[in-house]
């Protein structure tokens, strides 16, 4: 599958160019299978893209663009996009640097359950279908 025909017009600043106002609020988002497993290395080059062109871009400003911005423009930042008290969350703790092409998850939690241990890895995968539903078993 390979690009739209938009996309080779595309500014590769744009999304940093979006974030720059005060209120801006940009999106790293994909319509892709491939794509959405790796929204942490698509925002680390919007990063560098807009560090190129002078815009002071900290990668705690660059997270929001996969976590917390998402879930304001979608009206559900009072109940996901940041870690909170009483806020629901899938989270991932990195063995690096998030932006970084060499990180690999260690820990993935999907509502509140341990879903994946890299010093645990299981012998069968799980299906996560379940998870969080009353009476299924973890």
């Amino acid at each position: 599958m390979g690009l739209i025909n938009e996309a080779y017009d595309g500014i590769w600043e744009n999304l940093a160019y979006v974030d720059a106002p005060k209120d801006g609020c940009a999106i790293v988002h994909s319509d892709s299978d491939e794509g959405i497993q790796r929204l942490n290395q698509e925002a680390a080059k919007a990063m560098s893209r807009g560090q190129r062109v002078g815009l002071d871009i900290p990668p705690e400003r660059a997270i929001r663009w996969i976590t917390s911005n998402a879930a304001k423009a979608l009206g559900i930042a009072g109940r996901v996009g940041t870690l909170e008290p009483g806020k629901m969350a899938d989270v991932v703790v990195w063995n690096r640097d998030p932006f970084s092409v060499y990180a690999l998850p260690d820990l993935v939690y999907i509502d509140g359950a341990l879903a994946f241990d890299r010093n645990h890895p299981p012998a069968t995968p799980r299906s996560d279908f379940l998870l969080g539903q009353p009476g299924a078993a973890r």
